[in-house]
């Protein structure tokens, strides 16, 4: 990505991020525009969606840890990613001839997505105006600060300007940011379905709980209805009335009728309390659910004798219970005898609704049908008015005409026809009740799966919480030791501020400044004298002045090839840094001390070229370069070898040349090297030339002083007249010497005198 954009995006505000596109959700939401990174790849998000990926793809984000920023203004994502996309220019357009304005109008209007930049000879900054399906937002760098202006004052600034304009289009991938929270929405999905289970079996649970408390008391009323317990097929257990599996087809359907009549007046005076049973679990709620309808069914011949229009009831399954056909997601539904109305008033009141109400009344018309039988009768005759259940079976009819033929018989024919008929239908009650059984099971293994399942989730998520917070306390402790860090940064800061201004305030005043190599590139330096008639180098060569007076009479004048009034060089005036540097401190040493050195050492013969050429010297180039010929194959070549130092005759020809090292490394062999292979080329072009010197700040390293002797032919049995001499031929050579600088003065190695 541009070093430039990214260097803007990372001073936005910043957020880290792990856990890839989960770590995401929880921090990007739709009114999000901004970057994403992971160190690597940058994502460009606006309004919560990718609109651009730089240097990598989105699937490099699923499980990356990286850091979010904000965008202070919506545009810059835009016009970031827009930018990295690349787009193709389509048209340029002078402001003057077409606005800007004028092609915004066109743009919008042609639902245009790209984006417009005016930089082009443009000097007051850049201004942009991004389309996305013809919708603009604009954006000004102004001035060389780069101030953001966004929106109609960026717009106005732009359309105000004169210059050059582009138009480019861009095809932006614009996707959703993927939330990675698929196993969770699945978890989800299944609650809420299980919720809603859960919900329709509450609706019948208040009529089970009301069953429950009074089912033995039931069971001893019944005996007189449905015979002696020991004449039942099952036993006594089996002849018990079981609220679960009691099947409300097997009474009689003139009592049921009565019964159901009488249980209408007797459920409004139900206690409130049975409503608010808060104790029942999961599988008594199912089980009650599933019961429910058949015990409700004696109720319904209430809901149709009321109602003209005959309703058609749901299909049962073998157990006795109806099947659901109904949606899941529709809720529960209301039991049957309940208006429509009733059960929707009750959904949203949340408490004891209508519909409970009903359930109510039909539990308490179960009651009344199995614990007060109708020996009478007449009293088993259903009232004219009420009939038979409209939906009642044709068996339910002949049976209930069978029992009203024996009620009439005798004052015990009823119980007989009932004793008789518990008889017959115990077996189909106890196939209906080891059905439920395992039916109750299966919802008991798939409850306790469930559980499993949710306490594994559970504990998962409470490793990653303490994993997080862990992860907080680490980050808890970096912050404070980067806060310690910046504030231990801050406090050098003001001290290296406070040296500055100082060092600022020692300056002195100057107009400009140079860097010392170009200080050194344009200055020479000359060898004059306050006076002819004085002590000179002749008189000195001569031994005919002492060294204090030919320092009283010899100047070192400086040239160059700039202005030096005003000028400062390392923070120093020109004039005090020279005096400072090591080619001019050599130059004095060798037109004031050298002379002197040689013949009161009594060198003058064996340094006889070097000597007789001191009292020559008239100038010294800094940074200067000697020609040198060469030949080869019969054609002479001029070329040109450069120096720290080259000190002149009168008439230009090279004396001496010198290698400098100001540094505190020492002086190498390969420096030596080079110095007696450049030596050798200019005494053979140059008569004049008498020495060269390698002059260092630290020391030679003893390659090169190996190699310095082997040059000059050095050792036991040299038969050299002359010190430190590289001879090219019977006649012609030049001294090779090896200088120190120590303390601000310079000390002969070689030769030593």
């Amino acid at each position: 990505m541009d070093a430039q954009r990214r260097s803007e995006i990372t001073e936005w505000d910043a957020r880290e991020f792990s856990d890839g596109f989960a770590g995401l959700s929880r921090l990007v939401d739709g009114e999000f525009s901004g970057a994403v990174t992971d160190g690597m790849a940058w994502l460009f998000l606006f309004e919560g969606r990718v609109v651009g990926v730089a240097d990598g793809d989105l699937d490099g984000f699923a499980d990356a840890s990286g850091t979010v920023y904000e965008a202070p203004q919506e545009v810059l994502p835009v016009l970031f990613a827009m930018q990295e996309r690349g787009g193709e220019p389509r048209a340029q357009y002078y402001t003057n001839d077409t606005s800007l304005s004028e092609a915004d109008r066109k743009l919008s209007q042609g639902g245009f997505t790209g984006y417009v930049e005016l930089s082009e000879n443009v000097l007051s900054g850049d201004y942009y105006v991004t389309y996305t399906a013809g919708e603009s937002m604009a954006a000004a760098y102004v001035g060389n600060s780069r101030r953001l202006e966004t929106g109609d004052d960026a717009f106005e600034l732009a359309d105000d300007e004169v210059g050059i304009y582009t138009v480019y289009e861009v095809d932006l991938d614009v996707r959703d940011l993927p939330t990675g929270d698929t196993a969770a929405d699945e978890a989800t999905a299944s609650g809420s379905v299980g919720g809603e289970r859960e919900t329709t079996a509450a609706g019948a649970e208040p009529a089970v709980d009301d069953a429950e408390p009074t089912a033995s008391a039931d069971a001893d009323d019944a005996r007189g209805d449905a015979g002696s317990a020991d004449d039942a097929p099952g036993g006594a257990d089996d002849a018990s009335p079981d609220p679960v599996v009691a099947d409300p087809a097997d009474e009689p359907a003139g009592d049921a009728a009565l019964d159901a009549g009488e249980a209408d007046g007797d459920a409004g005076t139900e206690p409130d309390a049975d409503t608010g049973s808060d104790t029942p679990g999961d599988e008594d709620g199912r089980d009650r659910a599933s019961a429910e309808p058949s015990r409700a069914a004696d109720a319904a011949g209430d809901a149709s004798a009321a109602d003209p229009e005959p309703t058609r009831r749901p299909d049962r399954d073998e157990t006795g219970g109806e099947r659901d056909d109904r949606d899941p997601d529709d809720g529960p539904t209301p039991a049957r005898g309940a208006s429509p109305d009733r059960a929707e008033a009750g959904g949203r009141d949340g408490s004891a609704s209508p519909a409970d109400d009903d359930v109510f009344s039909e539990e308490e018309q179960w009651r009344e049908q199995k614990s007060i039988p109708a020996l009478d009768p007449d009293e088993a005759s259903p009232p004219p008015e009420r009939g038979a259940e409209p939906g009642a079976t044709t068996g339910d009819r002949n049976r209930s005409t069978d029992r009203r033929s024996t009620d009439r018989s005798g004052p015990n024919g009823a119980a007989v026809a009932q004793q008789s008929e518990s008889r017959e239908s115990g077996a189909p009650s106890v196939e209906r009740a080891t059905a439920r059984i395992r039916e109750l099971e299966t919802a008991l293994e798939t409850a306790t799966e469930a559980r499993e399942s949710l306490e594994a989730e559970r504990d998962k998520l409470a490793a990653e919480r303490d994993e997080i917070a862990d992860e907080r306390d680490d980050l808890t402790a970096e912050i404070d030791r980067l806060e310690s860090e910046v504030s231990t940064l801050r406090e050098e800061r003001d001290r290296l501020r406070e040296e500055l201004s100082s060092v600022r305030d020692r300056l002195p005043e100057s107009d400009r400044s140079l860097s010392a190599a170009e200080a050194r590139e344009g200055t020479n330096l000359f060898v004059r004298y306050d006076s002819k008639g004085g002590a000179t180098l002749e008189d000195a060569h001569d031994g005919a002045v002492d060294r204090d007076a030919l320092r009283e009479n010899l100047r070192i004048e400086h040239h160059t090839s700039f202005e030096t009034d005003g000028l400062a060089v390392e923070g120093r005036p020109y004039e005090e840094f020279l005096r400072e540097t090591i080619e001019y401190g050599f130059t004095r040493w060798l037109v004031e001390d050298l002379p002197f050195e040689v013949s009161e050492t009594g060198s003058q013969s064996v340094l006889r070229d070097l000597y007789d050429a001191l009292p020559e010297i008239d100038r010294a180039e800094i940074g200067g370069s000697v020609s040198i010929a060469i030949r080869e194959g019969g054609e002479e070549t001029r070329e040109q070898r450069s120096f720290d130092l080259v000190l002149r005759d009168r008439m230009g020809n090279p004396l001496f040349v010198a290698d400098l090292n100001d540094s505190r490394d020492p002086t190498a062999e390969g420096t030596l090297e080079s110095i007696v292979a450049n030596g050798r080329d200019i005494a053979e072009s140059n008569d004049s030339f008498a020495a060269a010197f390698a002059v260092t700040e630290s020391f030679f390293e003893p390659g090169a002083l190996e190699t310095a002797s082997d040059a000059v032919g050095g050792g036991l049995f040299s038969r050299s007249k002359r010190a430190s001499f590289v001879k090219l031929s019977r006649k012609r050579g030049y001294h090779l010497c090896l200088v120190e600088a120590r303390d601000g003065g310079f000390h002969m190695t070689v030769p030593d005198l």
